[in-house]
């Protein structure tokens, strides 16, 4: 899959998961600590919508492709405490 323009924003989320060991232990990420990871700011969609951290495989490069692609997938994420955590698919 091509890497799309807006994607682009996310490759570095994509290149952290692709650094993880396999070890097939649960990752807890706060909103802040993903937001590091990007070097910006999340979408405000990430924040009030449970859409934004589905699992569902989307059809073009999108912020799930970073997870996805990497073998993980939201098992937890809470909008008020600001959380997610991540498990090998």
């Amino acid at each position: 899959m091509a890497k799309q323009p807006e994607f682009k924003k996310y490759l570095p989320l994509e290149e952290w998961f692709h650094r993880q060991p396999t070890t097939g232990e649960p990752i807890e990420l706060t909103f802040d600590q993903v937001e590091a990871i990007l070097g910006s700011l999340l979408p405000k969609s990430a924040t009030r919508l449970k859409t934004w951290w589905t699992n569902i495989q989307p059809k073009i490069q999108s912020q799930r492709t970073a997870w996805l692609n990497n073998g993980w997938k939201v098992s937890e994420f809470g909008l008020g405490a600001r959380r997610v955590k991540f498990v090998r698919a």
